[in-house]
């Protein structure tokens, strides 16, 4: 089967989105639109990261697919090089913000973390169970996780969040993120990133299968499912709600539906290389976003742009975070025309 290119745009959208996402003019004057959702909600930023997982797990199926749904040792060295950059990343970070060179608060959780445990525990069970029983694997973790939530106090917006808890038991406080106690990353949470990820490997098995209304009314069932569970388990990106799991699996469904009819059927959309740029080098673009972000704030030009340039001013402030995604492909640039593509 021939390359989908909607697949690649759309991973390329979510990392560049990100980049936007994370690197405000100034974090006292954020864009609105580029602004997450404090506790319970859901905006526009809260899209970014939870599709580039989705979009991991459709994938996974045509990766894995391969080499015949076996466990090899691509599979760990995947998983062992996204949590070491994702643990390069946070020490780097904490070296630049806080001049700390020590490993006494290194965070332990991050972005890359949650997405290298996702695959490799997908990549365990896709291996080793029937297909057929992975929508009932998902199910049974969300079914699991809401009773996890609503038991122990799982929507509380603190250290008494029993999630929180749970976290400073199996990792030091010292390094975990701490927002009110709370770690978005944090361990519990990520298991029902693991539902969210097979999600996506079921929908990347239907678009394999041409199977493209099977994978549209999937999208919309999840999606209205997600919307009917809200007023028991409210949307939360923070503790990853089931609720939450639910709206974003079937949002990427639907959209990577639309994309495919319009990009790889219809052929209709032929100016997409921009985002196919992030796409087909996303690790590459996400850690770039943290190298401009690192230069940009350690020779001062960050601050001078935000107290000189942004004030209080939202879309100059949205005007740099853009600045940096420009910055970021220019500098994948010279792969992508060169079809350079970087994988771990």
């Amino acid at each position: 089967m021939k390359r989908i290119q909607s697949l690649d745009i759309l991973r390329g959208a979510s990392v560049a989105l990100m980049i936007l996402v994370n690197n405000p003019g100034s974090w006292a004057a954020v864009w609105e639109p580029l602004r997450h959702a404090s506790w319970n909600g859901l905006l526009f930023a809260d899209l970014v990261f939870p599709l580039f997982l989705f979009v991991m797990g459709v994938s996974m199926y045509f990766s894995l697919h391969k080499g015949g749904f076996k466990l090899s040792w691509k599979i760990l060295k995947r998983v062992l090089l996204l949590i070491g950059i994702g643990l390069i990343l946070n020490w780097i970070s904490g070296i630049v913000w806080a001049n700390d060179w020590s490993l006494t608060h290194l965070r332990y959780t991050g972005v890359l973390q949650r997405f290298g445990l996702c695959f490799g525990l997908s990549a365990v069970l896709v291996c080793t169970l029937p297909h057929k029983s992975l929508p009932w694997i998902s199910a049974g973790i969300l079914a699991l996780y809401a009773a996890v939530l609503l038991l122990g106090n799982g929507y509380a917006y603190g250290p008494e969040n029993g999630l929180a808890r749970a976290d400073r038991l199996m990792i030091p406080e010292a390094h975990l993120y701490n927002d009110k106690g709370i770690d978005p990353e944090g361990l519990v949470s990520t298991l029902p990133c693991l539902a969210h990820t097979l999600v996506g490997f079921l929908v990347g098995k239907l678009l394999y299968e041409k199977r493209n209304k099977g994978a549209l009314l999937c999208g919309i069932i999840l999606l209205v499912a997600g919307l009917l569970a809200t007023p028991w388990l409210p949307l939360n990106k923070k503790i990853w709600s089931p609720s939450f799991v639910l709206v974003l699996c079937g949002i990427g469904t639907l959209v990577l539906c639309l994309l495919y009819y319009l990009v790889d059927e219809r052929g209709l959309w032929k100016h997409y290389g921009f985002f196919k740029a992030f796409g087909t080098n996303a690790i590459f673009c996400y850690v770039m976003g943290s190298v401009v972000a690192w230069v940009l704030d350690g020779t001062g030009l960050h601050g001078w742009f935000a107290r000189q340039v942004v004030k209080d001013d939202p879309l100059l402030s949205a005007a740099y975070a853009l600045a940096c995604v420009l910055l970021v492909w220019l500098s994948v640039l010279p792969l992508y025309k060169r079809k350079i593509f970087l994988k771990l």
